[in-house]
């Protein structure tokens, strides 16, 4: 009998599916089965079973540490109080007592000459402390110095000069009061003199300013 056209093709297809589902059966099954294994190996394949997330644990973010803010303590608030501008100071408001020391015979004629031109002690040093300025300072110095107890011509030595035994010198005190800017110019001619202090100096030149007869 002639096979009704189309029925051979129909048989050939159906022949070459079930092969081909037989191998596809094995390869995913993990081997030869019987036919009722097959569509369940492949129903597994084709559809895969969805993962299953895994719960996270929510991240705490940790706190940023903020420092302490400082302490403020209120400080009670300041008045501003201006101070009076100082009046400028008058020269003669620094005036202060001074004291030197002279030999008998030098404060003997001091007085007699207050007296006799009736002036203050402290005209009479700055009139002397004047006359040795020009007469000049070396020169008066050197004729306050007595002369050396030894002389040779032979032995000729270099004395150092004593400042302690001047023509003046002596026990008796004197007072004066200059001011600040004349006791500042005598303080710069007894450091030019050479000499060690303001006593010495006054000394000596008054010995030679006052009238009457000079120490020995």
């Amino acid at each position: 009998m002639t096979p009704p056209k189309g029925k051979k093709r129909v048989d050939e297809d159906v022949e070459e599916q079930s092969m081909s589902d037989q191998g596809v059966g094995n390869l995913f099954s993990g081997g030869g089965g019987s036919g009722g294994g097959t569509p369940s190996a492949l129903a597994g394949w084709a559809t895969p079973a969805p993962a299953q997330a895994q719960p996270v644990a929510p991240v705490t973010p940790m706190p940023t540490p903020v420092a302490a803010a400082p302490t403020v303590i209120p400080q009670p608030a300041r008045e501003v109080v201006q101070e009076p501008e100082p009046e400028p100071l008058d020269d003669a408001d620094t005036a202060k007592p001074v004291g030197f020391y002279v030999s008998q015979n030098v404060a003997g004629r001091f007085r007699k000459f207050r007296k006799a031109n009736d002036v203050t002690h402290t005209q009479i040093v700055l009139m002397a402390v004047e006359a040795a300025a020009e007469k000049g300072l070396a020169q008066v110095v050197e004729d306050a110095r007595r002369t050396p107890k030894f002389q040779s011509k032979l032995f000729a030595v270099t004395v150092k000069p004593d400042d302690t035994d001047l023509r003046g010198l002596g026990p008796v005190q004197l007072q004066y009061k200059p001011t600040r800017t004349q006791r500042g110019i005598i303080d710069g001619l007894v450091r030019e003199s050479g000499l060690p202090d303001h006593t010495k100096f006054l000394a000596i030149v008054l010995d030679q300013y006052l009238p009457g007869r000079r120490d020995a």
